[in-house]
């Protein structure tokens, strides 16, 4: 008597007439497709730091390779200075990990103390990039910030990191801008010029 396994792989054999051919099942990819490729993403967070603090801190485009991760060169190529509507800086920020490398060409609008809005030139990973920053002061010592991101992502692998990571990542950059101000109040109270209040 043979194994019922192989009896049972008889009975299917002789139940498939021959010359055809069994269908193969679909194969399933577990990436986003790409015709879902924008992303929008939003955050709204109180920190601990006036609203003049923060927002320098975020409009200092040029230091951001000091102190944000995976940034590897940061550049303000040109400052257009607008009357009563702030100004305009056109920014160039590397960001890379090991062998990969991409440059973000961005046009940054600076309403000051209140809001900077961003578009960034395509690149090879991403694509129709926007962002803004808008921050609202809550009492002296206080500054709740509304951030928002809009872009959409050319391939399925870099959408897939996103939706596992983003969190992660933006939370780690507004920790980082965070540890700048600070960072920015101790040296004003050192050199006995600290944060003054809003009148």
């Amino acid at each position: 008597m043979g194994h019922p396994w192989v009896s049972s792989c008889r009975l299917v054999d002789r139940a498939i007439p021959r010359g055809c051919r069994v269908p193969k099942a679909p194969l399933r990819s577990f990436l986003p497709a790409l015709g879902d490729s924008r992303r929008t993403f939003r955050l709204q967070k109180v920190v601990a730091f006036p609203q003049q603090t923060i927002f320098g801190v975020v409009a200092a485009v040029e230091q951001y390779a000091e102190f944000l991760p995976w940034c590897v060169a940061s550049r303000v190529h040109r400052r257009i200075e607008i009357d009563g509507s702030g100004g305009l800086l056109e920014t160039e920020i590397t960001v890379g990990f090991e062998l990969v490398k991409s440059s973000f060409r961005s046009k940054v609008m600076l309403q000051p103390f209140q809001r900077i809005h961003a578009v960034s030139e395509s690149n090879q990973f991403i694509d129709d990039l926007k962002f803004a920053w808008d921050f609202t002061p809550i009492g002296d010592r206080a500054c709740r910030l509304d951030l928002e991101l809009d872009f959409k992502l050319n391939n399925a692998e870099n959408l897939l990191m996103w939706d596992l990571a983003k969190d992660r990542v933006v939370d780690k950059y507004v920790a980082c801008f965070q540890e700048r101000c600070a960072q920015v109040e101790k040296k004003l109270s050192a050199s006995g010029f600290g944060s003054k209040k809003n009148t």
